[in-house]
């Protein structure tokens, strides 16, 4: 029996791996196999042995799967190319390198090719296609989705290039890729980026106000979390009621500190807000503002701030009928 018969049966794991097995015993006959179904001049009916080749790569060793992803990465059908570059993010072929860098250099190559080529790169060498990787994300002419996934690639790589590059995306002119850059800060907590972030906690997307607040709230750095104080004691009511609601899992003294100052607000909401936060996160200092609010006139405040008292432990809670 052939290559191209066994390989033409039913496609089980177990089936794929006697394949495999048979390819690693017939060297000669696999190389003029491949050969004829990669040709280039290759039927139309080859297509379908082109994929059944790549549903066994991940069973070969790289001595054979190898010279599969060379030929299939540059195939004409996008599906094969696409599949053939799955496989090589999977095994990281490392030698595929160079190619996948022209195809992802390719403007007219499809999304989805290029959006695997971007993640191979950023996965197997990081740091030679690091500069790559941070031109495309700044690259306002290039397709949108390509550079978002290019931002996500750079969470991968931690140096102070990637993280100035992903910065200096909080000033671009797509909220979409504010947001993404937001995001991949979030993801990386470097207090190099505090700055950059504080900044854009002034941004007019609330997308990318909320991914700078995350940014900032899961730093363990005091100026990180000094800055969200500040910017919870300056903004205006709604964006406090935000602020709270993102921050107050961090239970940090110095957010706790700048939220109990919010219980004497003149909004109802910040004050709801406020007090809502002191019963998920028990601050002490904050009981008499806690006292001063169960005779407020709002219900919901009333409440909240009896809750939080009973969790401090300064209200029996017999007395009261939440």
């Amino acid at each position: 029996m052939s290559i191209l018969e066994l390989i033409g049966e039913t496609r089980t794991a177990n089936h794929l791996r006697e394949v495999a097995d048979y390819i690693s015993s017939h060297p000669e006959e696999f190389t003029e196999t491949i050969t004829e179904v990669f040709a280039g001049n290759a039927p139309g009916d080859m297509i379908d042995f082109k994929h059944r080749f790549l549903d066994v790569v991940d069973f070969l060793p790289h001595k054979y799967s190898i010279p599969i992803l060379e030929r299939s990465v540059n195939d004409s059908d996008s599906r094969v190319k696409i599949r053939s570059l799955q496989a090589a993010y999977r095994t990281r072929v490392e030698s595929l390198n160079s190619q996948v860098l022209k195809i992802l250099e390719d403007t007219d190559e499809e999304f989805e090719v290029r959006k695997w080529a971007v993640h191979i790169l950023g996965s197997n060498d990081s740091r030679n296609y690091g500069k790559v990787l941070r031109r495309l994300a700044r690259d306002s002419t290039d397709d949108i989705r390509v550079r978002k996934e290019a931002v996500y690639a750079l969470t991968k790589v931690l140096d102070d290039e990637s993280i100035g590059a992903l910065c200096a995306l909080l000033g671009d002119s797509e909220v979409e890729i504010r947001r993404s850059g937001a995001w991949a800060l979030s993801s990386i907590k470097s207090p190099e980026s505090i700055c950059c972030l504080l900044a854009a906690l002034e941004d007019d997307d609330e997308g990318v106000r909320d991914w700078s607040i995350r940014a900032l709230r899961d730093m363990d750095d005091s100026r990180a979390l000094q800055g969200l104080a500040d910017a919870i004691s300056r903004s205006d009511s709604n964006e406090q009621v935000r602020l709270v609601r993102l921050v107050i899992e961090r239970r940090s003294e110095i957010i706790l500190r700048a939220i109990a100052e919010l219980l004497l607000s003149d909004d109802v909401d910040v004050r709801r807000a406020a007090a809502w936060a002191m019963g998920v996160s028990p601050y002490p200092p904050a009981a008499a503002g806690l006292r001063s609010l169960t005779n407020d006139v709002d219900e919901q405040v009333r409440d909240y701030a009896k809750t939080a008292l009973i969790r401090l432990g300064g209200i029996d809670p017999s007395d009261l009928r939440l």
